[in-house]
Parts: structure tokens; sequence; C-alpha cells
């Protein structure tokens, strides 16, 4: 196990020299090597967290043909404050808090609340830098690529915005709230906000990772009379009945969508995918009921293109909606989850398989091939 001083500068506003810090850095070979990392100063309207955990989704896995490389990756972070610079609204240093998505408070999405809209949410994330192209962090006294989604927080030290901090009791496990901030966010967020499901309604989740896992528990929480669960492993399909799901249907047997059919001849009002897949697009078009809604949370690849018919949407008065991080506000979804948690209704310790650090690579291994749902890498002491 490693262990790595980490010196706490108590109650300072002001800034300060660098830091020396135990991180994982993404190379370009593939996979993560633990490295002794420097940590810059604060800018303003910054905190510095001492991170004591950090989720990992398929975001993390992404990011190696995203970003310029090496780089300091991980985007869910919760921790304690140990400083701030200049105005921080009601953060405070001492504060257990959890690090979600980043935005510029500046454009006019900020300014309406509604953050996942920020004009500058890609550029935060995946640009690699602050929006002044300063980069946080050096490796061997070079710059490398962080600021991602403005935490990098596969490190034991990250500078993150004020703004994108959600006070959070420090009683809760933290590898439950490191899993939280953005593939949990997503899928809660994608009924409650997006979808809307009431109760008596009837939904269909395409892929029971993390993301569908949390949609088919929010649904259930919701009232939802039916919940379709739809993947290809029936290890996944026998939790989701768990956590909620009223039918499970594997998508490998020949009559998945006769299945399907036979249940819902009407079809399904509102159906998410969080797949990805083209034919996962293009079955929950042909199984949409008339007026019912058609969201998904992410596509193949950013670039990549694929062909849907919209005439099925047309015929049935249907509608397609792009979910980005749930078009929740991670001040409300966070403390939503969490209550839900503490009231025993969103289990997400089912689902959390904890790893340290020195093992970062262990636990990428381990969501890629599907064999931990979430992932959540724990920083040393």
């Amino acid at each position: 196990m490693w262990h790595w001083r980490i010196w706490s500068c108590g109650g300072h506003h002001g800034p300060m020299t660098s830091h020396e810090v135990l991180g994982a850095l993404a190379l370009t070979t593939g996979g993560y090597s633990i490295e002794s990392l420097s940590l810059g100063p604060l800018q303003p309207g910054e905190a510095r967290i001492r991170v004591r955990a950090a989720g990992m989704c398929r975001t993390d896995a992404e990011a190696f043909h995203m970003v310029a490389l090496p780089a300091v990756l991980g985007h869910e972070a919760v921790g304690d404050v140990l400083e701030t610079l200049g105005d921080c609204g009601d953060i405070e240093v001492g504060d257990r808090v959890a690090v979600s998505y980043p935005s510029c408070g500046t454009c006019p999405e900020c300014g309406r609340g509604r953050l996942w809209l920020c004009e500058r949410n890609w550029a935060l994330s995946f640009d690699g830098t602050r929006l002044d192209g300063s980069k946080p962090i050096t490796w061997q006294n070079q710059e490398v690529s962080s600021a991602f989604f403005q935490q990098s927080s596969f490190a034991a030290l990250a500078n993150v915005p004020a703004r994108s901090l959600v006070k959070i009791g420090a009683h809760i496990p933290v590898d439950i709230v490191a899993a939280l901030p953005c593939g949990l966010l997503t899928g809660s967020g994608a009924v409650t906000n997006v979808l809307e499901i009431s109760e008596g309604g009837c939904c269909a989740i395409l892929g029971t990772g993390a993301v569908g896992l949390a949609a088919v528990m929010t649904a259930r929480i919701a009232g939802a009379a039916d919940i379709v669960a739809i993947d290809i492993h029936d290890d996944r399909l026998k939790l989701s009945r768990e956590l909620g799901a009223t039918h499970a249907v594997n998508v490998g047997s020949a009559d998945a969508e006769a299945q399907i059919r036979d249940q819902f001849p009407q079809g399904i009002s509102h159906i998410l995918d969080t797949t990805g897949s083209a034919q996962a697009w293009e079955m929950a078009l042909r199984v949409i009921g008339r007026g019912g809604t058609f969201a998904f949370v992410t596509t193949p690849e950013p670039v990549e293109m694929f062909t849907v018919s919209p005439f099925e949407l047309f015929l049935k008065v249907a509608s397609m909606k792009s979910v980005l991080l749930g078009g929740a506000n991670p001040r409300e979804q966070i403390p939503l989850m969490l209550q839900w948690w503490s009231q025993g209704q969103f289990p997400i310790e089912r689902l959390v398989r904890s790893y340290p650090l020195e093992d970062i690579n262990d636990a990428a291994s381990d969501s890629a091939c599907g064999r931990t749902i979430k992932p959540v890498i724990i920083m040393p002491d």
C-alpha cells in the first residue's frame, strides 16, 4: 500500500506553492502509472481538496482517445476542503464535498441555473486545461493534461472550482458518494428530469451498467408500474430485477423483441438507452409507443455516425431527446440520491467495488469487461 504525506494548510485562504502528490497518470501506451505529481497553486474561486475517493466510469476509458496524453483523469471525487482562494460561496475549509461536473457560471444557461447546458461544458471537461489555458498539474517538470472535468481526481489532491462542489455529510461512506457525481447522476436525472416518469408509468432501460441501474432504481422510486431492463448479461438482468425492474429481457435471445411486443402490444411510452448501440436505437424506435419519448445518454463515439429512420418516430408522433448529465443540478440531484440511499431505496453499495489507487489498472480492466459495475478508487492516507 502506498503511503504519501499530504500537507494540509489548515485555514489558509491565499495562493500557495506547489504540492507534491501521488496520482495515476494516464499514459500514451495505455493504462495508468502511479507517479509523483506536482499540483500548482489555486486560482480565485477554487478550493484545494484532499481527495478521499474517486469514481470511475466509461468516460475515463473514452478519455484515452479524447484528451492529450499523458493526463490525469478522474471526474467523480469526494474529499475534504483544505484551502480556498477568493469567493468560494458557501464552501469553507473543513467541508466534506462531492465534486461533480464543471460549468462556467457566466453563460446564459448557467445564469438560468441550467448548469448541464453550460456553453463551455465540453471544453471544461475535455480540453485538459482551465478556461485560461493553464494546467494545474505537472509531471517531471512538464505540464500534463489536467483539469479533467476541472478536477483530475485520480490524485490525492485536486484544485477544483467551488461551484462544482456539493456539501455532504462526513458520516456517509466515501465509496457511496464517489459513485454519484456523473454516472448515477446521469441515470437518475434522466428519469426524474428528462423522461419525467411518474407513478403508474411504463419505461424500458437499455443497458444495465451503473447508469442504467440508477435509472431502474429511480423509476421504481417514482412509482413506475412497468420497468423493463434490457441487456445481454443475465447476471446484470438478475440484479436489475432485485433493484426494481418488473421485466428483464436478454437481447441475445432470438425472440427478445417479440417478448417485449407480447408484454406491451401498445409499445413502451418511455425508453432510455445507456449503451450507445445503433442496434439498441433501432429496436427502441420499433417498440416505442405512440406519443412516447426515446432518450439517450451516449453515442458510440463522439464522431461516429449511424443511420436510423425517423419514420418510426414520425408515425408514432414520438420524440427523441439527448441527455447530458441527467439534466440535473448536482446540488439538487446528489442530495436527493443520498436521501434515497439513507432510506434504503437506492442501494448504491450493490453496484460499487472499491480499489486502492495502486490497483487502478485492475479497476479499469474489471470495468471494461463488466466484472465490476461501478469501480471506486480509494486514495492513500
